[in-house]
């Protein structure tokens, strides 16, 4: 079994079996991934509260032999939603988080895809007002990365209209 170790942004959760949660990071060394921390919905959990959507994390990940990736460690570097974040901030980035994990294929460094992610998401946590114009500018730039310039059209019709764009 290989362990990797890397920075990742936490864009997304689900509960699985009976205490189980998988969660869609985009790391910086394997871009987006999707991996299984077993137990963390146990009142004791101690990788609970480092692996809150929207958390910026150290994470070492082990894979096993039918490729699964589960988390063994993960420290929180910081969290891209400030303590006192309105429902529309929240709201923007489960959005882009939504659109980023639409639109990408899958594990693929990409290192100005990961500083965009990173400074978009770390931005859209400070805005207050016009959401929609920095969600619209955060789904244009990211398919710009993606080379599909700034045609929404375009990669609907290459990668499927999901519906986010």
């Amino acid at each position: 079994m290989a362990t990797y170790q890397t920075k990742a942004i936490i864009l997304k959760r689900e509960n699985i079996f009976e205490a189980d949660r998988a969660y869609y990071l985009y790391t910086e060394e394997f871009g987006k991934v999707r991996a299984i921390a077993g137990s963390v919905r146990k009142i004791k959990a101690k990788l609970a509260g480092h692996l809150e959507p929207f958390n910026v994390v150290w994470v070492e990940l082990m894979a096993k032999k039918g490729g699964d990736l589960f988390i063994t460690t993960a420290l929180s570097e910081n969290c891209l939603l400030n303590e006192n974040a309105s429902p529309n901030q929240t709201y923007l980035l489960a959005r882009m988080a939504d659109f980023s994990l639409k639109m990408m294929r899958g594990q693929e460094k990409d290192e100005a895809m990961w500083r965009f992610i990173l400074g978009s998401f770390g931005a859209a946590g400070k805005i207050e007002k016009d959401g929609d114009k920095f969600l619209s500018d955060y789904k244009n730039g990211l398919i710009s990365i993606m080379g599909f310039g700034d045609n929404l059209g375009e990669a609907a019709y290459y990668l499927g209209d999901f519906g986010v764009l």
